[in-house]
This record gives structure tokens, sequence and C-alpha cells, in this order.
């Protein structure tokens, strides 16, 4: 934004992945033995980004994305996943960086939660316990993330009124001339100190709030972020396993969509979509993940009710595709379940109250957590989602060489009848950035094979393909 910049503020670093996240990711750098610009570190095989890493700093293991010749670097958290200036508040003529300062007591409260599930996991606990508040600020830190993303960022941050392209544009444009907002990004701001001050009431009434507060559209996905997907916490049976960290792995979700490709200019439109996942690495090993309530519940489906009440949604969603019949999820069959909680139970008839409850929200409810342990076929699909949306990134966060080889060689050599590594003209995936995965294959050692598929005509239908296209509401 080309603002000028006030005496009283100073221009700021700004993680869009915080960085108590990222030191789960982190490792403490040790320059490389003997003298010279070319020696390289004897362990990793690869340079360090040129950012000033002073030894013993928590730095990161990436691949560079950001050249046609990507490499496998170390960078300093410091100055890894963010941006400069990217909540500050030019509008104003001091106090520029508040928004980012309230994020940061939502990520302190948010920090706190995490830094307690992670204890629990690695104790070795078969689950963790939270409260209903712990539940509710860890839903609205998860929305945050992905409404904060570097994605999101480039939606709203795009000059004047006029240049706004998405969509939504003709509705959006209209609420900003209603509301008195200036620039897109105006809204964008706005609505995350909204969603930041919001006191999500046991009553719902804070549902109604919002819609009265910020644009529309993005209140009823934040309603149905946190309302209608449930959360799990999940890690890898096997050892060698481990989940990637990209820049918009917060922001992406699994699931079906139908587009349509325009015959002469390639370009790929959405026609439709279903969110049936989304996905918060918070190590190595650990992964949130938000299912939809529109799958199948074995639990909760022993109620014939619920079970029709399920299936007519699922079938409503479905309906909105070119090809219902190929509208589902490609984790459909994730080994998770909607958490335990100390107001009711499972029975051989569903789910029932316990004395005293009367299916009403409060304070003293609480939430037990386990940690499902995923198979390989699972984590492969999660990174494969993650791989498949970071085209647009310039760096992915690995922990172990053995296991980013295996993500990658898993998503470049998928069968091109997957629903994955669509390449077309226009938007969408760019061969370019696959070639640029398929060099890092090399040096990691592997000679398999890139396989992709292209199409330039016609109307596709792709079965759970997931996406971080950044105007899904």
């Amino acid at each position: 934004m080309a603002a000028p910049q006030s005496p009283l503020e100073k221009s700021q670093y700004h993680h869009f992945i915080p960085q108590f996240i990222l030191r789960n990711f982190a490792h403490k750098y040790r320059p490389p033995r003997g003298k010279g610009p070319a020696k390289r570190n004897s362990n990793w095989g690869h340079s360090q980004r040129k950012t000033g890493l002073r030894p013993g700093e928590p730095a990161l293991h990436i691949i560079d994305l950001s050249s046609d010749n990507p490499d496998l670097l170390e960078s300093p958290i410091r100055r890894t996943f963010g941006l400069m200036d990217m909540y500050r508040d030019f509008s104003k003529d001091s106090d520029q960086n508040y928004l980012e300062n309230e994020l940061s007591k939502l990520e302190s409260e948010a920090a706190r939660i995490i830094s307690k599930i992670r204890k629990a996991f690695d104790s070795g606990d078969q689950a963790v316990w939270i409260s209903r508040n712990e539940r509710n600020i860890l839903r609205k830190f998860l929305f945050i993330m992905k409404y904060r993303g570097k994605n999101f960022h480039k939606r709203f941050v795009n000059g004047e009124m006029e240049s706004y392209v998405e969509d939504d544009r003709e509705q959006f444009l209209k609420y900003m001339r209603e509301n008195g907002f200036r620039k897109p990004v105006d809204v964008w701001i706005h609505s995350i100190k909204v969603i930041l001050e919001l006191k999500m009431d046991h009553m719902g009434k804070w549902m109604k709030n919002i819609i009265n507060q910020i644009y529309p559209d993005d209140a009823m996905w934040f309603i149905t972020h946190t309302e209608w997907m449930y959360l799990a916490l999940c890690t890898p049976s096997d050892t060698d396993r481990e989940f990637l960290l990209t820049e918009n792995c917060y922001n992406v979700f699994e699931g079906p969509q139908s587009a349509m490709v325009d015959p002469i200019s390639g370009e790929r439109r959405f026609t439709a979509w279903t969110n049936f996942h989304e996905f918060s690495p918070i190590s190595p090993k650990l992964v949130m993940v938000l299912r939809s309530v529109v799958l199948p519940n074995s639990e909760e489906d022993k109620n014939k009710r619920i079970k029709e009440w399920r299936e007519n949604l699922f079938k409503l969603s479905a309906g909105m595709h070119a090809n219902p019949s190929i509208a589902n999820s490609v984790l459909a069959d994730l080994p998770i379940h909607k958490p335990r909680n100390s107001y009711s139970s499972v029975t051989s008839h569903g789910i029932e109250l316990f004395e005293g409850e009367d299916g009403s929200r409060r304070d003293c409810h609480r939430f037990c957590f386990p940690f499902f342990k995923l198979n390989t076929e699972h984590v492969n699909k999660i990174n494969t989602i993650f791989l498949e949306n970071a085209y647009t990134c310039q760096s992915v966060a690995f922990n172990s060489r053995s296991a980013l080889r295996i993500a990658v060689e898993y998503y470049l050599t998928l069968p091109a009848d997957q629903g994955f590594k669509f390449v077309a003209q226009g938007n969408g995936l760019d061969l370019s950035y696959l070639l640029k995965l398929e060099k890092i294959l090399r040096k990691l050692g592997s000679d398999k094979a890139l396989t992709y598929f292209i199409s330039t005509a016609g109307h596709i239908s792709v079965p759970g393909h997931p996406s971080d296209k950044i105007d899904l509401h």
C-alpha cells in the first residue's frame, strides 16, 4: 500500500503463522563447518537463506520455491511465513499496529491451549481435556488463522474499490458503499477486529451480532466454520511420517469442486465446491483437523432422525455439482469422531445426555480430545492437499528430509485420475510448480517420474479436489 508512514510507527515483520507454531517445526541453527560461503551443512546438504542466521537461533528447514531453481535451505523463523506491515492499518494516524497487537493476544491464549495439548501428546497421553471456553478460543483462532492468511490478505489488499475482482464483487462493493468503506483492506481489518473482540456466549446471540457487524458472507462463513465442523487431533501412526507446513496450509480445504473451462482462453472457473475438511498443523507429528458435520457419523447416526437429516444435507451438497455421484471426500474414511464430553455418553442408541443436563451449553462443560492415529495413506493424502495448493507459496517447511521425500514422491507420482495435479491455462495449478517439486525430488535422491492431468475444454468435476480459493464462504 503506497501510503505515507507515520513517524510514530516503524515497519514490522508480521507473521501469518505465529512463531509459537513455527518453533514446533524449528531447530537451532548450526553454521557449517569450515570456511567460505561454499561450505554446506554436512547433515542436510543444503544452504542457509541469506537472512543473517545466527548460531543457535531457531531456524526452519524449507523448500525455497521463490525461483525457477528451487533449493533446500535453512531460514530463521523471525523472517519466515510473514510479510512486512501485513496487518498495519495505514488509515490511522497513530497506533497503526493495533491489529497486530490484538492478534498477539489471541495467539497468546491459543498458544497456552496448544501447549497443553502438546504436553499431553508428548507425555504419551491418549487424550487431552479442555474446557468449553478453551474450545471456543481454539475455534476462533483457527478461523482467524484462515482469514488472516497470505492469500486472503492478497484478496483484500489490492488498492481501491474498483480493483476488487473476486466472484462476489457486486455484493461486496455494495456492502462497502453502504457502510462507508473506501478500500477493500478496510473491510478485512474491520472484520478481523470484530471477530477478535467477539464474545461467544452460550446462547448463541453472538451469531446474530456478527452478521450485523461485518460483511455478511464472511460472517456466515465464520459461523459455519465454528458451528458446522468439529475438531479432532491427529498424529501419524508410523514414526517416519510427518506433516508438512506450507504458507497457506491453514487456508486450504478438502472437498469436491466443479469447474467450467473456457475453450478459448483455457481459464477455469469454479461453479460449485464443498468444504469437508480443514487443517491446522501444530507440529510435524500433530495436526488439528476440522471435519464437516455433513459427513457420516456412526455414533450419532444410530439415531434414525439424525441420520436422515445428515444424509439430506449431503445430498443437497452433492446436488450442486455437475456430477453428484463423485462429489465425495477423499478423506471420508478418516478414523476420527467428535470429542467426548462431560455432559453426555455414547450408547447403543446414540448420544444420550447425563442426568441433570438439558442440552444447553454451560461453562462447566469439558471436552476430551483423543489423539487419533492416522495410517500412512491418510498422512500422505493430507500432505498431498498441502502440496497441491502450495503453487502460490514461496516456502514449504519440513522437519525430516526422509519424511519430505515420502510426501513429495507420493504427490508427484499419484495417478492423474485421482483429482490432483490438474494443469490448465488461466488459473489453477501451473506445470512449472510441479517441475520445481520434481527438481526437489531429485535433490532428495529419488528418480520417480512426475504424472499430471491436462485439460483444455469442457466441464470438470473433480472428486475430493482441495483448494485454497480465497473467496469460498
